[in-house]
């Protein structure tokens, strides 16, 4: 009898066990599957996201390399004006008429020395969405350098550079130098010098978020002749540059003879002006 009740004990405990097993084995499965589809979401929150950011960093891209083609359009013609409608792409954009001071002399590196400009020329700026993405110093127009003398090279200067917080996309503008032999004075070969700057100090101080419109308008252009008479020969001077803090410098070649040179320098502004006109 005793024999007969630990049989039916032994059974009941393993149908009990069987009966527990289940409902486990379920609840495991509905945990592993509840983590696998927590993770695929997030996956693909991330993923989206990513993909959001990319695609609004090249819709800024394409905005402000627009902006740059309608700066270049307006420049060096008095009283030409563009309207460009920005986008909402999550970020600020800014235009700071104070920014970019720039710096700029001639000298033979010896010992004449003289400066001919120092202003701010302004810039306007993009500050992107916050991202973990890393975009480094990158140039999507012009390069590094403070100042250029080759008519291939462009003065526009548009750039990912990492900002205090974000990354930012900065347009700005850095000078142009030249060099021609137009005749002689007093037995000396006169060379004209030119140096053109495109200046955004004029504009607005905006900062807005969101979709907007801008005017973008050339208010004029101004120009500085100075003369220099050089009592000795010389082949060539400097025109150094300190752009923001980062230096350059171009040699532009100078005809002269024993007695000296004439050397015209003038340095010819643009002052094209951004406003904010709302939408």
């Amino acid at each position: 009898m005793a024999k007969h009740k630990r049989i039916e004990n032994t059974k009941s405990f393993r149908a009990s066990r069987k009966a527990i097993a289940l409902p486990v084995t379920f609840l495991m499965l509905f945990v592993s599957l509840l983590i696998l589809i927590t993770a695929t979401y997030y996956f693909s929150i991330t993923r989206i996201s990513a993909r959001t950011l990319a695609l609004k960093t090249t819709g800024v891209e394409q905005e402000m390399l627009s902006l740059e083609k309608i700066i270049k359009f307006v420049s060096w013609s008095p009283g030409a004006c563009e309207i460009h409608e920005f986008g909402d792409f999550g970020g600020e954009f800014k235009a700071v008429p104070t920014g970019k001071p720039l710096i700029l002399n001639m000298t033979d590196d010896s010992s004449f020395y003289d400066v001919v400009f120092s202003s701010s020329v302004g810039k306007v700026l993009y500050e992107l969405p916050a991202s973990e993405e890393a975009f480094g110093n990158i140039f999507l127009k012009g390069d590094s350098r403070a100042i250029v003398n080759q008519s291939s090279s462009t003065t526009s200067q548009l750039q990912i550079s990492e900002g205090i917080e974000h990354y930012e996309l900065i347009l700005s503008y850095r000078p142009f130098a030249s060099a021609t032999v137009t005749g002689s004075s007093n037995g000396k070969p006169v060379n004209s010098l030119r140096i053109y700057v495109v200046n955004l100090n004029s504009s607005e101080a905006i900062t807005r978020l969101g979709a907007f419109r801008l005017r973008v308008s050339c208010s004029g252009v101004t120009s500085t002749l100075q003369t220099y008479n050089f009592t000795s020969p010389l082949s060539s001077l400097l025109i150094k540059a300190n752009l923001d803090g980062l230096s350059g410098e171009v040699s532009l070649p100078i005809s002269s003879n024993a007695q000296g040179a004439i050397v015209s320098l003038e340095t010819i502004v643009c002052n094209v002006k951004l406003e904010d006109v709302g939408w």
